[in-house]
């Protein structure tokens, strides 16, 4: 469904996308699109209970979603360095 609206000879499209998500897939989009420009690490997917986070990213892509993924050096809560932990952000839908 597509949204179009006219002020001062500006054209503003707006495109609402229906998409069907299991409960882990809402999760991890819930979570991406709640924080925009902060990257969300495979840990904070875990700590809210979505069991495999590389697998719900996957799923979501193939959904439409465009997600950056980069890996990095993570130090967790008690101090543990975790290297090569996934960290997305979203960048928008297809």
């Amino acid at each position: 469904m597509k949204f179009f609206d006219i002020q001062n000879n500006v054209l503003t499209v707006v495109e609402i996308i229906t998409v069907q998500l299991q409960s882990n897939e809402a999760i991890t989009a819930s979570l991406l699109s709640s924080n925009p420009t902060r990257e969300i690490t495979s840990l904070d997917l875990r700590a809210k209970g979505v069991r495999s986070p590389n697998q719900s990213i996957g799923r979501i892509k193939q959904k439409g979603a465009i997600i950056k993924s980069t890996r990095r050096t993570i130090k967790d809560k008690f101090g543990k360095v975790h290297k090569g932990i996934a960290c997305y952000t979203l960048q928008g839908w297809k």
